[in-house]
């Protein structure tokens, strides 16, 4: 279970959330796959090309077919993981709420579980688009000794091409959440509820979250063809990232009214301000995601550092 970081961070998020109230609607998921884009570049993809030990006669195709077995197995399972967390910590809100106990802390849990999911799922659309420009228009430049290129240096045409590919999607995305997310009087959000409740939506992802996996190669028992990430399976697994979207964001609409109340903020429930709420918690917490990559000892490996957040306990 995650250590709530939210109480120190809250006059982040609240600065995060002024400045973001100010903007148009069509800046959040873009920014929002910029920043983590960045992270990545700048804080894990190092790690994970480091862990790669290929041989430097794969190249082409093959190496982007081996590379990418691992990186969606590895999203798929951290997403995964973030789900059940995310419903473990509302059974846990859940039944302090039925006892009478004080749920602040526990509903903080759930709201921060579901940012960490929304980071994974963020990943997903920044690997499809990585994925899909190196499939489609440089798979004979790919080579082991090239891969820092590609996932690691700013600055350069690659990095600039997924950017674009990035805000275009961010735009497809919003759409697709406009038109397929339930509004607030469709929406019962009492606890254990036998209408639509948070647990219906993360188990959604779930399902997702298989059918994502399903369409990958993930599978060393099985051959694979070379071109088998054809624009066809490119087009499902966007798809499908963008239903992620869809149910993740449903699924914090059940804590945007304790969020508005714990932050003391003056804000009405609209599809709008809710985007614009889990942009606020989502780079405040990115903030300390990299800062665990750098000084905790629990991300680094060393003795030192510290550790931010407080323990929910059941």
């Amino acid at each position: 279970m995650s250590l709530v970081s939210i109480v120190k961070n809250k006059d982040i998020i609240k600065e995060k959330l002024n400045y973001i109230l100010n903007l148009d609607v069509n800046v959040v998921l873009s920014e929002c796959l910029e920043a983590q884009y960045e992270m990545m570049r700048e804080n894990l993809n190092q790690k994970m090309i480091k862990k790669r030990y290929f041989n430097n006669d794969l190249q082409g195709k093959e190496l982007l077919n081996a590379l990418y077995q691992h990186i969606y197995s590895h999203n798929h399972i951290a997403l995964t993981d973030e789900i059940f967390e995310a419903l473990d910590a509302n059974t846990i809100k859940n039944e302090k709420y039925l006892k009478g106990d004080d749920t602040e802390l526990t509903e903080l849990l759930v709201a921060e579980e579901l940012i960490d999911m929304f980071h994974f799922i963020l990943e997903y659309t920044i690997l499809l688009e990585e994925h899909y420009i190196l499939v489609l228009e440089y798979p004979e430049n790919i080579t082991v000794d090239r891969l820092s290129y590609y996932y690691v240096h700013k600055k350069n045409s690659f990095w600039r091409g997924v950017l674009s590919m990035l805000y275009k999607e961010s735009g497809h995305i919003l759409h697709y959440i406009n038109e397929n997310i339930k509004t607030d009087n469709e929406v019962d959000r009492a606890p254990n509820s036998e209408h639509s409740n948070i647990t219906d939506y993360l188990e959604k992802l779930l399902r997702n979250n298989r059918d994502f996996i399903r369409l990958c190669n993930f599978k060393d028992w099985k051959q694979y063809p070379e071109n088998y990430y054809s624009p066809y399976v490119f087009a499902e697994l966007f798809r499908i990232n963008r239903e992620m979207y869809v149910n993740c964001v449903s699924a914090l609409s059940f804590v945007f009214n304790f969020l508005i109340k714990y932050l003391n903020v003056d804000l009405q429930y609209s599809v709008e301000n809710l985007l614009k709420l889990m942009y606020a918690v989502y780079m405040a917490k990115r903030e300390e995601n990299i800062r665990r990559q750098n000084s905790d000892p629990r991300y680094t490996g060393k003795s030192e550092g510290e550790v931010v957040g407080v323990e929910v306990k059941g």
